[in-house]
């Protein structure tokens, strides 16, 4: 009895050790929870971004539906109050930012760089999506009629797309599994896209994002332990 308890600990353990849980590119702050935004008060034309997160194109806005700093549930009102009585997906805090056609092009960008990744370790990344496609926010980017994409940058090369909404105004959820490359700095870059479907062609967009996540995905030998555990587990609660 004692040595099967045993046993069961000692296959959680091993499959930790093989990439179940901290193999790195752990996103800190995804949801944007912690850390000032608007240390100067609120502005379109500041980037809402709290650390570690840093805008990398324009100016993405930050949402606090407590109002203590960022854009309220009211929503802004200069954007003819986008994203009005949107609650965060996680917490009480999200990002807004843009794709638009105006202004030559507008693609609003952020990122962070996290621990170092392993290398040839595959990695899940996922995120919730939100899109205001009611038409505001004119003359801002605006009328912005579009669910766009999000890409994802490593280190400046394409890893994948959180794919448009289904839905106005709704949190999906978004993902995606990558292999970490031979070597990297490992820095993630978010970049919003306009929606590819818009009548006419490529339409305006504005994306909410919130409770972003990079975790390590389990390999073969690790899902066959943890199988192992559960099975020395069960033994255990029959007896």
């Amino acid at each position: 009895m004692a040595r099967i308890g045993i046993m069961g600990s000692a296959a959680l353990v091993m499959v930790i050790a093989a990439g179940g849980g901290s193999a790195g590119a752990q996103i800190v702050n995804g949801s944007f929870e912690t850390g000032v935004a608007y240390g100067s008060g609120l502005s379109i034309f500041s980037p809402g971004t709290p650390a570690p997160w840093v805008a990398t194109s324009f100016t993405p806005d930050l949402y606090d539906n407590t109002g203590a700093d960022g854009w309220g549930i009211g929503g802004i009102p200069q954007y003819d109050n986008m994203f009005k009585g949107m609650a965060a997906c996680q917490g009480h805090r999200f990002i807004g930012f843009a794709a638009s056609t105006a202004f030559g092009g507008i693609n609003e960008a952020f990122e962070q760089t996290t621990a170092p990744l392993i290398p040839g370790q595959q990695y899940l990344l996922s995120a919730c999506l939100a899109a205001d496609d009611l038409g505001k926010a004119v003359p801002y980017g605006g009328p912005y009629a579009g669910r766009g994409e999000v890409s994802v940058l490593l280190d400046g090369n394409f890893i994948g797309t959180l794919t448009q909404n289904t839905a106005s105004l709704t949190w999906e959820s978004r993902s995606f599994t990558f292999i970490a490359p031979p070597s990297s700095t490992a820095v993630f870059e978010f970049i919003a896209q306009l929606d590819p479907s818009g009548p006419g062609g490529p339409a305006s967009s504005y994306i909410g994002m919130d409770d972003i996540a990079c975790t390590a995905v389990p390999g073969p030998g690790a899902l066959a332990l943890l199988g192992v555990a559960g099975f020395v587990t069960s033994r255990r609660r029959v007896r």
